[in-house]
């Protein structure tokens, strides 16, 4: 088996650009965002014009942190790929801890992707912060 190519979307995604949404629901929250994490058509990069198995992993920093690790859900909102291939995708959350965690887009074989569409949700408790904890410390 071929060795996967792997990228590391070091180009701020859109997806990582988005404003994220906040919501607080007494002492929990829920963050939500939705942003194209790659665009490889014009560039010739590996999801677009490579074979075999293939990723992309983007880094999502939280606006706002969690007391601990969230529950995060993926969602494909959006995706082109070629149509004389089978469709073949995978998004995986890595890494997940209180203040961000990874998307993994993959694919395999003869699939051609060039770009995809996330939305994701993360909800836990909040973290808080008393009063003494937002004074500057000298």
């Amino acid at each position: 088996m071929a060795r996967p190519q792997n990228q590391k979307n070091t180009n701020a995604p859109v997806g990582a650009r988005r404003v994220q949404k906040r919501t607080v629901i007494g002492e929990m929250q829920i963050l939500t965002a939705t942003g194209e994490i790659f665009n490889h058509v014009d560039q010739g990069l590996p999801m677009w014009s490579g074979h075999g198995d293939r990723n992309v992993t983007v880094d999502i920093v939280f606006s706002a942190p969690f007391a601990a690790p969230p529950a995060v859900s993926l969602g494909l909102t959006g995706i082109d790929s070629a149509h004389d291939q089978n469709l073949r995708i995978r998004l995986i959350t890595r890494n997940v801890t209180a203040t961000g965690f990874s998307i993994e887009c993959s694919t395999w074989h003869d699939t051609h992707i060039a770009s995809a569409e996330v939305s994701w949700q993360a909800i836990g408790a909040a973290e808080t912060r008393t009063a003494a904890d937002m004074i500057p410390k000298p």
